[in-house]
């Protein structure tokens, strides 16, 4: 079932979207979707700005996400 708590305007959360969620992000494909997932579980993000500690994730790739992003 579908429900739309993890959209906030919009947005995705980091710290609880699915796989699914995270890979409509621009540049997020199943790889860097796992890397998030598995970062989160051991260290939730406290800001957008931290999804860049996550492997394979670096400045380009959160310049095109930024906007749809928030924790």
């Amino acid at each position: 079932e579908e429900t739309n708590e993890n959209k906030v305007s919009g947005k995705i959360n980091i710290n609880t979207a699915s796989l699914e969620e995270l890979m409509t992000l621009t540049g997020i494909g199943e790889t860097k979707a796992e890397a998030i997932i598995k970062y989160r579980e051991e260290n939730k993000f406290k800001t957008i700005e931290d999804i860049m500690e996550v492997s394979g994730i670096g400045e380009s790739t959160f310049e095109k996400i930024k906007n749809n992003i928030t924790v």
